[in-house]
């Protein structure tokens, strides 16, 4: 009977050993969350984002960038980032005066790192108009 209980015990040990870190990083890679924001306030535009994790990260990144569109393509304007470690939430906004006259967009990246697990995403708003 003891045999079998230290027998038990040791699978048990090394089934936990094996299974608790693909756990963990299944749970890092499907953690990542991130959104962004854009709102024109006459020929300014207030803009940011955040990346948001279901624990804490060894490193934790959202970067935002503004767009105006001209000639049919969008072209970046304004770039803000932020990287934190040791967390699950960050937060980065900024407000930039435009020129007007363009349709302006607002474009975000969202990366985690746990480990050697990376996980990364990206969002967009909807274009606005702003007035020249």
């Amino acid at each position: 009977m003891k045999k079998r209980v230290v027998l038990f015990l040791a699978v048990l040990l090394l089934l936990a050993s094996v299974c608790w870190p693909v756990a963990r990083a299944r749970a890092a890679i499907m953690a990542a969350a991130g959104s962004c924001f854009m709102t024109p306030i006459g020929k300014s535009i207030n803009y940011g984002g955040t990346t948001s994790s279901a624990q804490d990260e060894d490193v934790i990144r959202v970067t935002v960038i503004l767009k105006e569109q001209r000639n049919g393509t969008w072209q970046e304007i304004a770039r803000i980032s932020k990287e934190l470690e040791d967390t699950d939430y960050v937060s980065t906004s900024d407000t930039v005066t435009v020129s007007g006259g363009h349709y302006y967009k607002v474009f975000s990246t969202h990366y985690t790192k746990t480990g050697t697990v990376e996980s990364t995403s990206s969002g967009h708003t909807s274009s606005y108009w702003i007035d020249s």
